[in-house]
């Protein structure tokens, strides 16, 4: 349905009136019946299933067109009408079963926060303009960096766009203390930055963004467990030092995206200080941690884990000291990032990075000359003198800080754990229900994730996998992928869904022979004992099917 015109001004006054808040806010209502109106469409739609149905629901025509604005304007109530469209296919992150990727459900709170502070559009770099919305960024980073152990008078942080703008920001201050003048002459050739092997993704495309280039984050190599092994560490620092190029970051573990793998902080920060020594170096190599997901279990470094008030298991318990004792070094480090779009239970996105010592976002200030006229209140507080962005949400600070007062640590706690229990309750019910059909192969994970490896039927990997074996593991791996492609097709009824993943690297093994596995990653605090087994059973009723249609595939190759 389409607006024709508007006539008179009435007309007019009731279309505006029903789409922008007025200036003493009387017609919220109107705002309040479209939140309202969206949620019947979205929530009406969604299915049974852990992702949302791409069917052609009641037979309408999709209003997706060809892309063209309409002359006329349609009516908000239309407009809303399409949602189901949009989200077809999409991801239900509420639903039991959906169990993919860290993306936890956005608390109630952190959302109306959101949609209630946007209404100003406040935008973060500016004090003049967001003034005291700005507040919130300053109290989130004192509280994260009294949860890191950081003195919360002297740390700054900054929210951002996600965790590949952390490392951006880390990777960025520590070029401007390896070469202070690098804004105004280019980065000097040999720039380097030092991170694992299994780091995410993002650490070498910042490198690629800022200019370092990808050929210039050296990868040390990692555990089994994969944490950082800090001897290759420092011996992919003193081959960029021997060169006499400069190193820039050395970015470590703070909670890999597979197993929740913690580094040493302390260690890496005294090798740092033990070669900028050795080798005479006028500036000190920043040292990051990458804690994008592991950073929400600084909650629990105060946490009594002897008198465990909150009733954990014995095995989480023994999975949070671990954490725990990692997570304490983390002090150590210059600087870390946060993602509370993965464990803090907030909207996307929210991110920020966190400096121990503020004063290292001023390296990053840019000419006085060259911004134009954004700032004129000298005397307010104006990030926007140093951050990359030049808009940036306010509205998402006091969303996602008051989202973390209506969690608090405790709150945190209890999600946190509940998820490494049923993380826990999901191997024991692999353990009884799948015989050789599949293992849990990371049984000493720091975190919620669970790596399914799936054997092809009567394959002697099944008994007692030898990851020294490389054609094995690529035989496997081969099967595994073949797996997750038809599961990832099959049309089955929405009751019977499951959403997992599939990781290309659980771990490495001794070779350097990457091992697929399917991974199970729950945040939902709904998600229980039963629903472990219940995706476990539907799971390998998948598999089995798959493996018939797997094996007259091979007899029919060997007939012909």
């Amino acid at each position: 349905m389409t607006i024709d015109s508007f006539g008179d001004g009435d007309e007019f006054e009731r279309w505006r009136s029903g789409l922008f808040l007025r200036p003493d806010g009387t017609n919220a209502d109107a705002l309040v019946g479209l939140l309202r109106r969206a949620l019947d469409e979205t929530l009406s739609h969604q299915g049974e299933g852990p992702v949302y149905p791409r069917t052609d629901q009641e037979g309408r025509r999709s209003p997706m067109g060809d892309g063209r604005l309409p002359e006329s304007p349609v009516t908000a109530e239309t407009a809303l009408s399409q949602l189901r469209w949009w989200l077809a296919g999409s991801v239900k992150v509420h639903h039991q079963m959906f169990a993919k990727n860290i993306v936890p459900p956005p608390s109630f709170v952190n959302l109306a926060a959101l949609c209630a502070v946007s209404l100003f559009m406040p935008n973060g770099v500016t004090g003049e303009d967001a003034a005291e919305t700005l507040s919130a960024e300053l109290s989130s980073a004192q509280a994260l960096a009294r949860l890191a152990g950081y003195e919360p008078e002297r740390a700054g942080g900054l929210f951002t766009f996600g965790g590949t703008a952390t490392n951006l920001y880390a990777i960025n201050v520590g070029i401007s203390k390896a070469q202070p003048d690098h804004a105004e002459r280019g980065i000097e050739p040999g720039m380097a930055v030092v991170g694992s092997w299994s780091a995410h993704y993002s650490q070498k495309s910042a490198c690629a963004w800022l200019g370092i280039g990808t050929r210039n984050y050296i990868s040390a190599a990692s555990l089994p467990d994969q944490t950082t092994d800090l001897e290759s560490m420092e011996a992919a620092c003193r081959d960029v030092l021997a060169r006499g190029h400069r190193l820039a970051c050395i970015i470590g573990a703070g909670g890999t995206t597979s197993n929740m793998a913690v580094d040493d902080f302390g260690e890496i920060a005294t090798m740092r200080d033990r070669l900028a020594a050795e080798y005479g170096l006028d500036y000190t190599p920043h040292v990051h941690a990458d804690t994008v997901i592991g950073w929400a279990y600084l909650c629990f470094i105060d946490y009594d884990l002897h008198k465990n008030p909150l009733g954990f298991s014995p095995q989480v318990v023994a999975k949070l000291s671990r954490l725990v004792e990692r997570l304490r070094t983390v002090r150590h480090a210059d600087s870390f990032g946060t993602d509370f779009h993965k464990t803090g239970f907030a909207p996307y996105t929210s991110s920020m990075i966190v400096m121990r010592d503020g004063r290292d976002f001023s390296r990053l200030r840019r000419d006085g000359g060259a911004m134009t006229p954004l700032f004129h209140d000298k005397d307010a507080y104006n990030p926007g003198t140093f951050t990359l962005e030049t808009s940036r949400s306010a509205a998402n600070m006091v969303a996602t800080w008051v989202g973390l007062q209506t969690l608090g640590k405790q709150g945190m706690r209890q999600l946190l754990g509940h998820a490494l229990e049923t993380a826990e309750a999901l191997r024991r019910h692999i353990n009884a229900l799948a015989g050789r059909d599949a293992t849990a192969i990371n049984r000493h994970s720091y975190g919620p994730d669970v790596f399914v490896r799936c054997y092809p039927p009567d394959d002697p990997a099944a008994t007692e996998e030898e990851f020294d074996d490389t054609s094995s593991v690529r035989r496997v791996n081969q099967y595994i992928s073949d797996l997750f492609a038809w599961l990832s097709t099959q049309r089955v009824p929405d009751a019977e869904q499951i959403a997992v993943s599939k990781t290309s690297a659980a771990f490495y093994t001794p070779a350097g022979e990457p091992v697929v596995a399917l991974r199970v990653y729950s945040l939902n605090p709904y998600f229980s004992d039963a629903h472990a087994r219940e995706l476990v059973v539907r799971l390998l009723r998948g598999k089995r099917q798959f493996d018939a249609t797997y094996m007259r595939a091979d007899a029919c190759e060997e007939a012909q």
